[in-house]
């Protein structure tokens, strides 16, 4: 059964951000872990569907845990490779333990919640900088971001001998007109990773350019899949050349 969760308000939110980021100041990861919370005095009701109880949160929590131990055991997530490997297996983990409603999680609030009271401490393993963007649920959320990549690519961003790097990934979800469409994005994320010529960070951002222009005067909704793929194989953006 898919569930919902728990909301923050933006104002209830950054209350709380504001109170865990001096807490991190002071004491680390290891005081944010103290802080960690299956429920909120402060959340708001959800109008449709069940929403989890603080038992089923916690099992979220540790099933997420369980699965990011090895970077959570890091002192620092520094790594470009320790990085893209910790938002993978964070984003398989929390796509597989939440069963969240969708539209539920479309919602700032939610991960505001799960961010800022079950995973304050995961969140500033991958964010030790404490910027609010990532703690509040706003797109770049540090939960949100990979929950979606999941969700939208699910193995398809880790496959290929050369698996999509950060900024192809940022490129193409950070546009809107694309990844509305799970299967236009599916299909640039696979040309992408078929791409071996020079310069594929480059070539990867003109060809999300040239899908959202050409995309903006289409219905594609109404293509199905091999017109889908004829639409991202017909976008030709010139090789970057050294």
């Amino acid at each position: 059964m898919t569930l919902c969760y728990p909301r923050l308000t933006r104002s209830d939110a950054t209350a709380v951000y504001d109170d865990l980021r001096s807490v991190h100041a002071s004491g680390g990861r290891a005081l944010l872990r103290e802080r960690v919370a299956f429920d909120h005095e402060g959340k708001v009701p959800v109008a449709t569907g069940r929403i989890a109880t603080p038992q089923e949160v916690r099992g979220v929590r540790r099933v997420v845990e369980e699965e990011v131990a090895p970077w959570l055991e890091m002192e620092r997530v520094t790594s470009d490779k320790d990085k893209a490997e910790f938002d993978a297996a964070l984003g398989r983990s929390l796509h597989a333990a939440l069963d969240i409603v969708p539209a539920d999680a479309a919602h700032e609030g939610t991960w505001s919640f799960l961010t800022l009271v079950v995973f304050p401490d995961v969140a500033a393993a991958r964010f030790p900088d404490f910027h609010i963007k990532r703690f509040i649920g706003a797109p770049r959320n540090a939960l949100r971001r990979p929950w979606q990549r999941q969700e939208i690519l699910g193995d398809l961003a880790e496959t290929g001998r050369r698996p999509l790097g950060e900024d192809e990934l940022v490129g193409l979800f950070e546009r809107t007109a694309l990844v509305r469409n799970r299967r236009l994005a599916r299909a640039l994320a696979a040309r992408v990773l078929a791409y071996d010529g020079p310069n594929r960070s480059n070539w990867a951002r003109d060809l999300y350019k040239l899908a959202t222009f050409q995309s903006g005067i289409r219905l594609l909704d109404a293509l199905d899949d091999a017109e889908i793929e004829g639409f991202t194989n017909a976008l030709s953006p010139s090789p970057h050349i050294s």
